[in-house]
């Protein structure tokens, strides 16, 4: 080698061993040195469980290393549903969620593959245990991020649907319908939780040609079922929850279900908004147990008479605390004498805890049999946190195709607070069939005994209308008892040479001095005013009642 090579040589050992940019002496480009391009190694993983059932989560994650550049995770699966952590930013986090039932032949199992910038990959695979059931065809298909499971189609299902704890059931506006699987019979809800928390939504629930096979308990049939569970079932519809042929009369079929059995555990609280349901087989909605429960804005459509079965569109039941308001209940009616179907029914079995803190208001009831049915007994006289408030509801019935009907019943006579519902149609007038048609029929024992005001006291400009007072004749129990009048209206104290009382909201027209507490609620509502200042106290009186007492302000 000669001089000038060696000097050369020299050059590029010490650029290579400095790495520096720039030129060299003579002013030519610098030398670089890239390696060689290596594939990612996988040197960490893990899984929350090596074992799942239906409905369960995996929580997955893989650590890995390249010497240079970024890389990126593909997450797939052989069965279930896989998604991305959304709080891993990096991709190296997943969730896994199972199916409810697989195929005999699929053994599940989840994949990562990490690639580099150079295009080179490493890959892990996550074995999965089954420990669920199997199933005739394919589960339903979802696409899945943290905290939502949301269906991607339509799809048929022969098992249940589980909710993963703490997750959302998002339908994206798909339908699930059930069918029988093959030689059995499908059993229990279609959609219900898996665990302590689960939401559901936008999603449209029914069944096809299921076996008239009647089932009792946890087999029973539910569309929707939270059981144990908060959370929610909101803007969603379920139509259909049936068995056999229209005229089967297996007691189940229930559209939405909210249960808790357990005393021990709860109260859970669930809300059922903006739902409808329809052509069920038993119950619309049932909340049963130690659960609070918002059932708003819901749409429950009977179907109108039938012989075979006595539909009850809302039911109430054993201990259960509900405020239902502003929903829709029409056609639960059934045309033999054994028994009746009703708009909401309210009951306990033998045993059960009272339904208490029950607030039914501001809903229609088109066509039941029963518009309200309060049936379970409180006692003598009622406990009183069995009262429930009824107030403000519309109530409507044209005909007649039950030998008993009635908007509001109260068959023990539980003191609750019936008042202010609006209440028309020949299937609810007494005069229709006597003994037969009720507008309210509540069952007491014992006579009225005192006139009671259902409103609070007013403070009243002088000259200006008051609001709506109500009175209502009662038994000692709370309960009303229609009452033949007259009853008389008086004012005493400094107020009262001014007070006058009127029937119009705007104390228009010729003022009255009694009131009739003889319809269906034993209420009346009037109105004062009074063109002088100070106090004025307002008296209804008549016959052997007590008297209705109430101190009113004028300013």
């Amino acid at each position: 080698m000669s001089r000038v090579d060696v000097r050369h040589l020299s050059l590029l050992v010490v650029g290579l061993a400095l790495g520096t940019a720039g030129c060299d002496e003579h002013g030519a480009p610098p030398v670089t040195y890239d390696p060689p391009a290596v594939a990612p190694s996988i040197e960490e993983f893990s899984a929350s469980s090596a074992s799942v059932g239906p409905g369960e989560v995996l929580s997955l994650g893989v650590t890995a290393t390249v010497p240079r550049g970024t890389l990126t995770y593909v997450w797939t699966t052989s069965a279930g549903t896989v998604g991305t952590r959304t709080s891993a930013s990096s991709g190296n986090e997943a969730l896994w969620t199972s199916p409810s039932c697989l195929p005999a032949d699929v053994t599940p199992s989840v994949t990562v593959t990490v690639t580099s910038d150079a295009g080179l990959s490493a890959s892990h695979t996550f074995p999965v245990i089954w420990t669920g059931p199997a199933c005739t065809r394919a589960p339903c298909a979802f696409s899945l991020e943290e905290g939502r499971l949301a269906l991607t189609a339509g799809c048929t299902t022969d098992s249940t649907l589980f909710v993963p704890d703490g997750y959302g059931f998002d339908g994206a506006g798909h339908t699930v319908t059930a069918v029988d699987p093959p030689g059995g019979a499908f059993t229990g809800a279609v959609i219900r939780n898996r665990g302590a928390t689960a939401r559901v939504r936008g999603v449209t629930v029914t069944a096809s040609g299921l076996k008239d096979d009647c089932q009792t308990g946890a087999a029973r049939l539910r569309g929707i079922l939270l059981e144990g569970a908060s959370g929610e079932v909101v803007d969603s519809e379920v139509s259909g929850i049936t068995k056999g042929l229209t005229t089967s009369g297996c007691q189940e079929g229930f559209g939405i279900e909210v249960r808790n059995d357990d005393a021990s555990r709860g109260p859970f609280r669930v809300d059922v908004l903006r739902n409808r349901v329809s052509a069920f087989q038993k119950v619309g909605i049932l909340a049963t147990g130690a659960v609070e429960v918002t059932l708003a804005d819901n749409a429950v459509e009977g179907g109108g008479p039938v012989s075979h079965i006595a539909r009850n569109g809302i039911h109430v039941s054993n201990g259960a605390r509900a405020q239902v308001t502003g929903n829709r209940v029409s056609g639960n009616a059934y045309t033999r004498a054994d028994t009746v179907g009703s708009g909401i029914l309210v009951s306990r079995g033998t045993g059960a805890p009272l339904v208490t803190g029950l607030v039914i208001e501001g809903n229609t009831f088109t066509d039941n049999d029963i518009g309200i049915y309060l049936s379970q007994d409180a006692g003598d006289p009622p406990d009183a946190s069995a009262r429930a408030r009824i107030a403000q509801n519309v109530f409507q019935h044209g005909s007649v195709s039950n030998p008993y009907q009635a908007a509001i019943a109260d068959y023990y006579g539980t003191g609750s607070l019936i008042t202010s519902n609006d209440i028309s149609g020949a299937g609810y007038d007494p005069a229709t069939v006597p003994g037969g048609t009720f507008a309210v029929d509540v069952y007491t024992p014992h006579p009225a005994s005192k006139l009671v005001f259902l409103t609070s006291a007013y403070e009243v400009a002088s000259g200006a209308c008051s609001g709506r007072v109500t009175v209502q004749s009662q038994d000692k129990g709370g309960n009303l008892v229609p009452s033949a009048g007259p009853f008389s209206l008086t004012a005493s104290g400094p107020a009262a040479p001014g007070v006058t009382f009127h029937a119009e909201p705007d104390c228009s027209g010729t003022s009255i001095t009694t009131v009739d507490l003889s319809k269906g609620q034993a209420e009346a509502a009037f109105y004062f005013k009074s063109s002088q200042p100070g106090a004025v106290t307002v008296e209804v009186s008549g016959g052997s009642l007590t008297t209705a007492t109430q101190v009113q302000a004028i300013q």
